[in-house]
């Protein structure tokens, strides 16, 4: 009964019959519920101003609604519908809801340049709906694509082969456009293209290969706009050649087994959060390359097999951190370099980087926090640029590979070790790369880069870091300790210049020999007393180990008495300070 005009609705309920064909009939309605159809059914370009009721009708062929027009309550009524080859909606336009709950499909689920609208309620309600052959919702020709103005609905769905909705136009403004938690696809997801109003919902969906959300725009009005929490995914989520997101990604909890890729990619949410992925999982790398961000993205306790790159990336957030890590795993490198511009603070606490964390041609406005991190290599250069504090504290770095003058004058650096330093000289580069640290003078900084010093040979600038430290430490000190403490720098450089304690030896030795032999001091008995020699008798005052017999046998008095008990005081301090210079010398301590 092809192109027929229907007063009343066919009614075919429960009806068992080969081949049903009403292409191009006008009707008020169709009524195939509990029918079996060994066969096709043909409801191609028919017009229906009522419903289409298909409940748990069975088709053996294929069900063909190509060019559709139908409306009502719901528009098309189909659920536990079973065909067991193609269901085709090409060019259907439907006003109302697509009821599709519980069908089964034995072939492919065909949507392309379909238009469902119905604002207040689902569009397409696929839910548990089973597709063994793929769904194609894409747009093989220009304006010829799929249309959907509600919630289009796949919740518990599972499709084999593919699910595709390239360049599908999903609108729901005021909530979600795609409501597809714990979906199932045996293959790829496909978004690329699309564009979106409302929100994409497949959190907790398993993915049997990529998703392709490239060139995708996708508009959540400032709310959440992309949820994919707890889903996995077998290959990569691919977000490059544009994509553009308007509210918050969120990406917590998901499992990609292959690379996240968002090169290029413009993610806005201004003072909210843009990507959360907290606990994400990604065996190969995330690459944000040239990434445009305005919020806030979240990367905390994700685990990332291989490196992570920001090259070229701006982030900006007004309101706090553009990048926050914390508990961040990465087993390759944190590349923000490359022309990296963050207008906002960043966050790392706490994370381990295997490799690099490169800050090479990197702006970064705003307090940096590397605080307790784990890194191989810490990486800065001439071209870097880092206006905020950057807290260091209780952080282990294998290789510091910086540029001292290009980090910040606040600094923290209470309990951060390295063990190698890539530019260890000059020292004094070193020690105002120390005395930036805002929280005034710590002991153990000093301590880290004289150890290092001396583990890479430089002995010579770990004493000049040690005699730094004193002095830095006497500035802390009471006035008489103040006093005490520029006396021995002045003298011995605090044990540190032990050829400085050489020197006043011999100074001190010259003087008294001259003093003594001028007026050399009365024998205790002359009678058994060595004829006098000035300079022997100073040097057995001054050096306490060694005895020339000058000492014992001369008994000075008046000045000469004070002048040998000051250079008996003088002999221990300066013996001292030049044995314990030659034995750190032999040691290499």
């Amino acid at each position: 009964m092809t192109g027929c005009t229907f007063d009343h609705e066919p009614r075919l309920e429960a009806a068992s019959t080969k081949l049903i064909d009403l292409t191009g009939s006008r009707l008020p309605g169709v009524l195939l519920r509990d029918a079996r159809i060994d066969g096709l059914l043909r409801l191609a370009d028919c017009r229906s101003t009522h419903s289409v009721r298909l409940t748990r009708t069975h088709v053996t062929g294929t069900a063909d609604l190509t060019g559709l027009h139908v409306s009502g309550a719901p528009a098309l009524h189909a659920d536990s519908l079973v065909v067991e080859h193609d269901l085709l909606c090409r060019d259907a336009d439907i006003s109302g809801e697509l009821l599709m709950w519980s069908a089964r499909i034995g072939g492919t689920l065909v949507l392309e340049g379909a238009r469902i609208v119905n604002p207040e309620g689902a569009t397409f309600n696929g839910d548990g709906i089973v597709v063994d052959g793929g769904l194609f919702g894409s747009a093989r020709l220009p304006g010829h694509t799929l249309v959907s103005q509600g919630v289009l609905r796949l919740q518990d769905a599972r499709i084999s082969r593919c699910c595709v909705l390239s360049g599908a136009q999903l609108n729901n403004p005021a909530g979600t456009a795609v409501s597809a938690e714990r979906l199932h696809v045996d293959g790829p997801l496909a978004l690329d293209s699309a564009a979106v109003e409302g929100t994409v919902q497949i959190s907790g969906s398993s993915i049997q290969g990529p998703l392709q959300l490239q060139s995708a725009r996708f508009d959540g009005a400032g709310q959440c706009t992309f949820d994919a929490s707890l889903a996995r995914i077998s290959g990569d989520l691919v977000g490059t050649s544009g994509l553009s997101a308007r509210g918050q990604v969120i990406l917590d909890g998901t499992r990609i087994e292959g690379s996240l890729d968002l090169t290029a990619a413009r993610l806005h949410n201004p003072g909210r959060q843009t990507l959360s992925a907290r606990r994400l999982h990604v065996a190969g790398r995330i690459n944000c390359r040239g990434l445009s961000s305005d919020g806030h993205i979240v990367l905390n306790d994700a685990v990332v097999g291989t490196g992570i790159e920001f090259h070229g990336a701006r982030l900006s957030n007004t309101a706090g951190n553009t990048l926050t890590a914390k508990g961040l795993r990465a087993g390759g490198a944190f590349e923000c370099c490359g022309g990296f511009v963050s207008d906002g603070g960043m966050s790392f606490t706490s994370s381990s980087v295997a490799g690099v964390l490169c800050l090479k041609r990197a702006r970064i406005v705003g307090r940096l926090s590397l605080r307790k991190i784990r890194a191989g290599s810490v990486r800065t250069k001439a071209d870097t640029d880092l206006s905020g504090p950057v807290d260091f504290r209780h952080s282990q770095i294998d290789v510091l590979a910086d540029d001292p003058a290009r980090w910040p004058d606040d600094l923290l650096l209470d309990g951060l070790t390295y063990r190698h330093l890539e530019a260890s000289l000059p020292v004094r580069d070193r020690l105002a790369w120390l005395a930036k640290d805002s929280t005034g003078y710590l002991p153990q900084p000093y301590g880290q880069l004289a150890t290092t010093y001396t583990a890479q040979g430089h002995d010579a600038a770990a004493r000049q870091v040690l005699l730094a430290k004193c002095r830095r430490q006497r500035a802390r000190q009471p006035a008489t300790l103040r006093i005490w403490g520029h006396i021995q720098d002045w003298t011995v450089g605090y044990g540190y210049r032990p050829m400085r304690a050489a020197a006043w030896l011999v100074l001190l030795l010259l003087t008294a020999t001259l003093a003594f032999a001028s007026h050399h001091p009365p024998a205790v008995k002359r009678a058994e007393a060595p004829t006098f020699n000035a300079f022997l008798y100073t040097l057995d005052l001054l050096v306490p180990v060694v005895s020339f017999g000058q000492e014992q046998a001369f008994n000075p008095h008046g000045w000469q008495q004070w002048l040998a008990a000051a250079l008996i005081a003088a002999g221990w301090i300066l013996a001292t300070t030049i044995a314990a210079g030659l034995t750190r010398s032999l040691s290499r301590q």
